[in-house]
C-alpha cells in the first residue's frame, strides 16, 4: 500500500481518483484543487506517491517536480496531463516525473503506473508514447514509419531488450536492430532514452543503457 496526495481542479474528478486508488489498496492522505497546494501536504503528510492533474502548459508546471523533490527526495511524482496539444520528448523530459499519463486514462492503466512508481520504476501512457513517434510533418512518405517500425518503437519504449523483441516477433535481433535503427533516422532521435522518454538512460523495467548500446 502506498499513501498519496492527490491534485486536481475537478472535485468530481479528485473524488474519482480516491475512490479507484482506495479499492486498489492504497490511502489517499489529502486531497487539493490546485498543484501549488500539493507543496505543503507532501511537508506535512510525507506520502510515498504525489498524483497531479495539470495544464502542461502552464509554465510553472516545468519547475513544480524540483520543488516536490527538494521536500522529498524519495518521492514519486506521477502527472496526468490535459491532451490540449502535441508533446514532444523535450518537453516530456522537463516534466522530470516518474509517471506520466493522458487524462482519460483507464483505471487499470492509472493503478499500473501507481504501482510501479511505488516500486522504484518510470511509467508512461501508451498514448504519449505514439504522439512521440509520429512525425511532426510527414511531407514525404519516407519521413512515416512503417508498421513493423511503429511496433518495435512501441516494444523499445516499454523496455524490451532487441533479443525479447526479436523472439516475441518471430524475427532475428539483426532485423529488429534495423527496423530500429530507420526508427532513429525518421524521428531524428539518437539512443532508447529519448524513444522511451526514460531519466538518466534506465528504461522502464531494464537496468542503464549505456550510449554505446544504442540499438
Amino acid at each position: 500500500m502506498s499513501t498519496l496526495v492527490v491534485a486536481d481542479p475537478r472535485g468530481v474528478y479528485l473524488a474519482g481518483l480516491e475512490w479507484v486508488l482506495q479499492r486498489a489498496g492504497h490511502d489517499v492522505v489529502a486531497q487539493c484543487r490546485r498543484p501549488v497546494d500539493v507543496l505543503p501536504h507532501v511537508e506535512r503528510q510525507r506520502p510515498d506517491i504525489v498524483i497531479v492533474g495539470l495544464d502542461i502548459a502552464d509554465p510553472q508546471t516545468s519547475a513544480l517536480s524540483s520543488r516536490l523533490k527538494a521536500c522529498n527526495s524519495a518521492l514519486g511524482i506521477i502527472f496526468i496531463v490535459q491532451p490540449t496539444g502535441r508533446l514532444d520528448i523535450k518537453e516530456i523530459q522537463t516534466l522530470d516525473v516518474d509517471g506520466l499519463l493522458l487524462d482519460g486514462i483507464s483505471h487499470r492503466y492509472l493503478i499500473e503506473c501507481v504501482n510501479a512508481v511505488a516500486t522504484g520504476k518510470k511509467w508512461i501512457d501508451n498514448n504519449i508514447v505514439q504522439q512521440l513517434l509520429m512525425p511532426r510533418s510527414q511531407p514525404q512518405p519516407t519521413s512515416r514509419l512503417t508498421g513493423r517500425e511503429t511496433e518495435i518503437a512501441d516494444l523499445v519504449s516499454r523496455g524490451l531488450r532487441n533479443k525479447t523483441i526479436a523472439q516475441r516477433l518471430h524475427v532475428s535481433e539483426g532485423t529488429v536492430k534495423m527496423h530500429l535503427h530507420h526508427v532513429y533516422e525518421k524521428l531524428h532521435l539518437g539512443s532508447r532514452a529519448e524513444l522511451a522518454w526514460v531519466a538518466h538512460g534506465k528504461g522502464a523495467d531494464v537496468p542503464a543503457t549505456r550510449r554505446t548500446d544504442l540499438i
